[in-house]
């Protein structure tokens, strides 16, 4: 699996971060002058530009090896978006991404910390614990951090192995777990466990290739892990500013994610 590294620190990428994304627009225009005006999603693409300044040997290395073994541009990887949440429907959690305990129910339409109502009522229905969760096709050997707003007595959070039950407070609470499993697996569950006949509010469950949580960032349909990303050129300079500090603008795209 060839993946795109993360920092021996556990961060996501060296800030800042530039990411565009470009859409196109189809027009035909008819013989009466009149127009028809389609999108053309197969023409969308996602670009990303890395300000890697002081990268330790290490780091450069892996960046270097990648490069290599991908051809630069002429072979994917997988690229887990440092801006982005990498979970897929954050918010609907009876997407058919999400694998649900089979007495696990859902009641959407609950009041959210940010004042709408978009949360979920999750309720163990069984007599055992029961879970909900979204399998993502990642490296194992990186560092996560699992977030999510929750409100009711108790919640487990679930990345793969690792777990973490939270006593919860009166009224809402972002709740997180961050860990590396330093495992050789090419994907991991991450989600929420109940105990049985549990009750729980959640609301913008996240997941990042980091130490710990960002701002919420919502998704539908799409997250951020890009399994066809690429190197946006064949070449690019690396500056070596003493024995163990290099500083590079990376490049990358993503034209089928």
């Amino acid at each position: 699996m060839l993946v795109f590294p993360q920092l021996v620190t556990g961060a996501s990428a060296l800030y800042p971060v530039k990411r565009s994304s470009t859409q196109r627009t189809v027009v035909n225009i008819l013989g009466d002058g009149s127009d028809d005006v389609f999108a053309d999603p197969d023409a969308a693409s996602n670009e990303w530009e890395l300000h890697a300044s002081g990268m330790t040997r290490a780091e450069w290395s892996a960046v270097e090896a990648l490069f290599v073994a991908a051809s630069g541009m002429w072979q994917t990887f997988t690229f887990l978006d440092p801006t982005g949440n990498l979970l897929g429907q954050s918010e609907s959690f009876g997407a058919s991404v999400w694998t649900n305990g089979a007495l696990i129910q859902l009641t959407p339409g609950i009041d959210d910390p940010l004042g709408t109502t978009r949360a979920t009522r999750v309720t163990n229905a069984g007599s055992a614990a029961e879970s909900l969760a979204q399998t993502l096709a990642v490296p194992g050997n990186f560092t996560y951090c699992l977030s999510v707003w929750a409100r009711g007595a108790s919640v487990t959070l679930m990345i793969g192995s690792a777990t973490k039950t939270v006593a919860l407070p009166a009224g809402w609470s972002r709740v997180s777990l961050a860990t590396n499993l330093g495992s050789a697996a090419t994907s991991l569950a991450f989600g929420a466990s109940l105990d049985a006949g549990g009750v729980v509010d959640l609301f913008g469950m996240q997941v990042e290739a980091q130490l710990a949580a960002s701002d919420y960032k919502m998704t539908t349909a799409k997250g951020g892990v890009f399994s066809k990303a690429r190197f946006g050129a064949d070449s690019f300079q690396v500056t070596a500013q003493g024995t163990d500090v290099f500083d590079a603008v990376i490049q990358i795209v993503d034209t089928e994610g």
